[in-house]
């Protein structure tokens, strides 16, 4: 949309090789030029070590590039706005505000969500190295949104959730009067998806979600280790589908399980379904998996953590929410819902009209086009 009112080029800056496939899809869309800086894992993971010793967010000094930062330097002067997508580019935009090369380049920080409130939660809920990670991480991520704070000219956030935790972070610290102001700018739902209707022919769950993700992975194990096993129990011939990436490596051994990995236009597939389950359990912003699925119409089963996010939801309502704090209370909602055409197809019809109402692309938009003029 954004093509339509500005030449934008993009500057991708990955671990990951950009594929001839990849760069099409971006030039469909209206993007002028595509710049690209490949980072080397190996030495990602170095500089994220060092940073141990630092104050400073492992995932900013990951993904820095000094050749990165030179080319933005150099080229910025050249641009009416740059918009940085997540704190993860932080050096980028720190080092652009420290050299003043380009007083007339507004720069925007996109939060995207409130990074420290994910792993705030996460350090609580996640296991492994990743506990580790996030309990390092937290502190470090809160500091560094307030410096954030200090240096664009404004700022994107998805979700009121999040604004509300950025703002009692600088609460903390900082004068109320001095706290920049922050736009809500919800996540923008495809127009076309809502052309899409719910129509069951079994009563199949289905996931669809990046598997690689860990507050995905994890919900999920929890769901399929503790309320999948009573479901099956009242309804043995019901399937779980789990589209994306990820997914055979962690879950193929689960019964009546079926992983198709990636599928780039799964919708007819997912109308088909009788539920959808967005079941992660910590993170912030917004579920975009589960606003998707609300756009088809689909009824939506959503751990009720996850789903604060979504402005207007309701259980029962718009949406299905459990908790897991008694499993067995949460399977039996399921399965009322498996056993209730009616209903689903309720919940999934309110679903949409949220959806349509407060997250569709359209209009969202006009808010999002304002950010880049100065």
């Amino acid at each position: 949309m954004l093509s339509k009112d500005f030449i934008v080029d993009i500057l991708l800056i990955s671990t990951e090789k950009i594929n001839n496939k990849s760069k099409s899809f971006l030039i469909d869309l209206g993007i002028n030029k595509i710049h690209y800086f490949k980072l080397s894992k190996l030495f990602c993971y170095y500089r994220s070590f060092l940073t141990l010793f630092t104050d400073q967010p492992l995932q900013s000094r990951y993904f820095f590039n000094s050749k990165a930062i030179d080319w933005l330097k150099t080229r910025a002067p050249l641009y009416q706005a740059i918009y940085f997508h997540t704190i993860r580019l932080g050096g980028y935009l720190a080092s652009l505000k420290a050299n003043k090369t380009c007083p007339q380049t507004k720069l925007i920080m996109g939060f995207n969500d409130a990074i420290s409130l994910n792993y705030q939660a996460a350090s609580r809920k996640a296991s492994g190295a990743w506990k580790i990670i996030y309990k390092i991480e937290t502190e470090r991520i809160k500091n560094y949104e307030l410096d954030m704070l200090n240096c664009a000219d404004d700022f994107s956030i998805v979700a009121q959730r999040d604004y509300n935790h950025l703002r009692n972070n600088w609460l903390k610290h900082k004068a109320p009067e001095n706290f920049p102001e922050i736009h809500i700018i919800r996540n923008g739902i495809d127009d076309e998806l809502f052309k899409y209707n719910y129509a069951p022919n079994n009563k199949n769950l289905v996931f669809m979600g990046n598997l690689l993700y860990p507050p995905n992975r994890q919900g999920l194990k929890i769901f399929l280790k503790n309320i999948w096993p009573l479901i099956l129990k009242v309804h043995p011939e019901t399937k779980f589908t789990i589209i994306g990436k990820g997914g055979y490596q962690y879950f193929y051994n689960y019964k009546n399980i079926k992983t198709l990995g990636y599928v780039e236009k799964p919708y007819e597939l997912l109308i088909k379904q009788s539920l959808f389950i967005s079941p992660e359990n910590f993170g912030a912003g917004v579920s975009t998996k589960s606003l998707v699925a609300m756009s088809l119409t689909m009824p939506v089963v959503a751990n009720a953590d996850n789903a604060i996010g979504i402005d207007g939801v309701k259980d029962g309502e718009n949406i299905c929410l459990i908790n897991y704090i008694d499993y067995k209370k949460d399977a039996d909602k399921i399965i009322n819902a498996l056993n209730n055409e009616n209903y689903c197809k309720r919940i999934g019809l309110s679903g949409k009209q949220l959806v349509q109402k407060l997250y569709s692309r359209k209009n969202n938009y006009p808010d999002f086009k304002n950010l880049f003029n100065a």
